[in-house]
Order: structure tokens, then C-alpha cells, then sequence
């Protein structure tokens, strides 16, 4: 392994072009592969600076991919443009059938893009719970990575988990490129950027809701006014809900560079709504990564009250609350068969469950990834 120091040079490989300034390019010695900040390139024309050595009579050096012993070439891991943010090449490779083996908490890999990563070490300190990368342990989980994380995350955070590359991953299908399509779209027209004016203005409405309640409440004595205060106070929740439904979508950091302090709201929201944003967070984060998936996404985990599949008439073993929810008696002759008509009865009170959810999060010592935002 060699370093060269090139400065102010253009690096040109098909497809790939290393803008000044370039800062360091590291060589790998027979591989044929070069990696500028991430960004692995499988042929490279560069010049060298007054400052370095020349190689013969040469003031241009042409790495080209070479071939191993075994004869199959070395090609790069990733190139600029595609799902890998051009993460370094790893040397071994392994298939998607190897891949699967490693599935559980104690020993899990990931796929993203062509690079197989282990996250053992990671699971239990990742900040979007445990469920939401064991849920794809030995799987193929580059949409998801995608979605839910920023591009330097990507680019710079995933590096050390890198053990090789996949050789056999299934081609894309047409459905999933469409979506990659309408996210690029999406991004090009800023939907994914927040305004702050818009939850300044969210705050002035529903907290001028909530100070309506309060005078027709104190400063009234009719009971047809204390009758509108509990309902304005109802739509008071409702309303703020909304935001805490938002900030726990929002990522700190992207959130933060729009001028929204996600972890600000989300207290705020917390502490007038009386459910903890943290919990909910973390079950959210499990809901989107597997949208009513019926033996992981906790948001449809409702027995013995309400079945939203008919597999869960036999008894679901359920990956996140990691037991059988079982089909019992009360399920079977008394909520299911009926939840047509318990539903909005059950919607009433539903709200309390929510406040024990909070609690029993909060207590919790499970090393989830949100230890630190239990006491929000």
C-alpha cells in the first residue's frame, strides 16, 4: 500500500471524475484499484506533482485492473452514481446465500449495494433501535439504508463494517428503480427539506387552541362552554400530535440544518401530550422499515383486541415484542369476531395505552439505541 499526494489534478476514470482538490489517492498494489475519499475507481489517469518522485521517464501513471491468480478480474466494489457512495472495495466476496446465514443479533450482515457488511457490534448502539437492523440481518437492506439515512452517513459511517462484496445480488427490479426515480425527484424539488416558518405558525395555532380551552374553562361558569372547552382541548391533542408525529420523522442533524430543533419539538410535544416521542420513535422506525409486516411491525401488533390478518389466527410469534402473540380465548370469542363494532369504543380509551407505552419505555434498560433521549 502506497499513498501519493496529488494536488489540484483532475482523476479521470469512465464514469467517475475526481474533482480538485483531490487531496490524497490511495493505490492498491496489484489489485488495480484506487480510492479517493470513498470513491474506488478501477482505472485512473492521474499526473504526478513536481514534489513526487517520477516512475521512469513517465509524468503520467495508468493503473489498470488487473487479473488475480485465480484469473477473475478486479473489479471495483462501487462507482460514483450507484447505491455504494463509492465505499471502499473490500477483497473477499461471498453470496447472497452466505449472506443469509449471518441473521441473527449475535451475528448479523447487512447488504448495501455490492458490499456486504457485518453490524454485529452496531446493533445494539444503533439510534434507530435494534429491530430495524435485525429485521434485514442477512438480507439485502440498500433501500432501507437509503431511506433512512443521510448521504455522509452513507458515505462516511458505514466504512468499517465493510468484510467484502456480494457476488450473486438479484437485479433491481423495475418497481424498486421507479421509487430510487421518485425519491431523486422528490429531492431535486426540496420536499425533503423542512420549513421552520411553517411550525412556528403550526405552534402560534394550536397553542392558541389550547389558551381558548383554558379561558372558557376558568373564566366561564356555563356548562355549555366547559362542553366546547373539552373539546377544543380534544383538538388541542389531536392537533399537536401532528407535530410529534412530525418531528419523529424528522432527523436531527438534516432537521437542524433547516433551522428545526427536532429534539426541542418532539419535548415540547412530550410534555403537553403526555406520550413520550422517544417511544414512539422507536416504534415508528420499525414501522416504516417494514410497513405491516404482520410478524414485525409493531403498529399492527394488536392482540388480543384487534387481527388484521388471518395469520395471526393461529398465533404469531412477533419479532419485536419477541413473543407469541397468541390467539386466546377473549381474541377468538369476544374482541375479533366483533372489532368491527369494539373499535371506536376501544379508540376512546386507546389513548391511556399509549401513556403506559411511554412509561414502560421509559423504564426499560433495554440497549435499544435510545438510552439517551429516554429522560425526553
Amino acid at each position: 500500500l502506497f499513498v501519493v499526494q496529488i494536488h489540484g489534478i483532475k482523476g479521470r476514470n469512465k464514469g467517475v471524475v475526481l474533482a480538485p482538490p483531490i487531496g490524497s489517492l490511495q493505490i492498491h498494489d496489484c489489485t488495480g484499484t484506487a480510492q479517493h475519499r470513498g470513491r474506488t475507481a478501477g482505472l485512473i489517469l492521474f499526473n504526478m506533482p513536481p514534489s513526487v518522485p517520477s516512475v521512469g521517464d513517465a509524468s503520467e501513471i495508468e493503473v489498470r485492473s488487473q487479473k488475480n491468480a485465480d484469473g477473475a478480474a478486479n473489479r471495483p466494489a462501487a462507482v460514483a452514481g450507484t447505491a455504494n457512495g463509492g465505499l471502499p472495495t473490500a477483497a473477499k466476496s461471498y453470496t447472497m446465500s452466505e449472506v443469509a446465514q449471518h441473521s441473527t443479533k449475535d451475528d448479523a450482515w447487512l447488504v448495501y449495494g455490492d458490499l456486504v457488511l457485518d453490524v454485529t457490534k452496531w446493533v445494539a448502539h444503533h439510534p434507530g433501535g435494534e429491530m430495524t437492523i435485525l429485521r434485514f440481518a442477512g438480507m439485502d437492506a440498500t433501500d432501507e439504508l437509503r431511506a433512512f439515512h443521510d448521504d455522509w452517513v452513507l458515505e462516511t459511517k458505514i466504512r468499517p463494517f465493510v468484510v467484502g462484496t456480494v457476488l450473486d445480488k438479484p437485479e433491481t427490479s423495475e418497481l424498486v428503480r421507479d421509487f430510487r426515480e421518485l425519491g431523486e425527484q422528490f429531492e431535486k424539488l426540496g420536499y425533503f427539506h423542512l420549513t421552520p416558518t411553517f411550525y412556528w405558525l403550526k405552534l402560534v395555532w394550536v397553542f392558541g387552541i389550547f389558551v381558548c380551552s383554558l379561558g372558557l374553562l376558568f373564566k366561564t361558569e356555563s356548562l355549555a362552554a366547559h362542553a366546547v372547552s373539552a373539546v377544543l382541548l380534544g383538538i388541542f391533542w389531536q392537533q399537536f400530535a401532528f407535530v410529534g408525529h412530525d418531528a419523529g420523522h424528522m432527523r436531527k442533524r438534516a432537521a437542524a440544518a433547516d433551522g428545526v430543533d427536532v429534539t426541542g419539538l418532539g419535548s415540547l410535544v412530550t410534555l403537553f401530550n403526555g406520550i413520550s416521542v422517544a417511544w414512539w420513535k422507536a416504534t415508528h422506525n420499525v414501522h416504516h422499515a417494514v410497513p405491516n409486516t404482520v410478524d414485525c411491525d409493531p403498529d399492527i401488533a394488536h392482540l388480543p383486541v384487534f387481527a388484521v390478518d388471518s395469520r395471526m389466527f393461529g398465533g404469531l410469534f412477533n419479532k419485536y415484542h419477541r413473543r407469541v402473540m397468541e390467539f386466546d380465548w377473549p381474541a377468538r370469542n369476544v374482541f375479533v369476531p366483533y372489532q368491527h363494532f369494539w373499535y371506536y369504543p376501544i379508540m376512546c380509551v386507546a389513548r391511556f395505552n399509549l401513556y403506559i407505552q411511554s412509561v414502560i419505555f421509559l423504564l426499560s434498560s433495554s440497549k435499544d439505541g435510545h438510552g439517551s433521549l429516554r429522560t425526553r
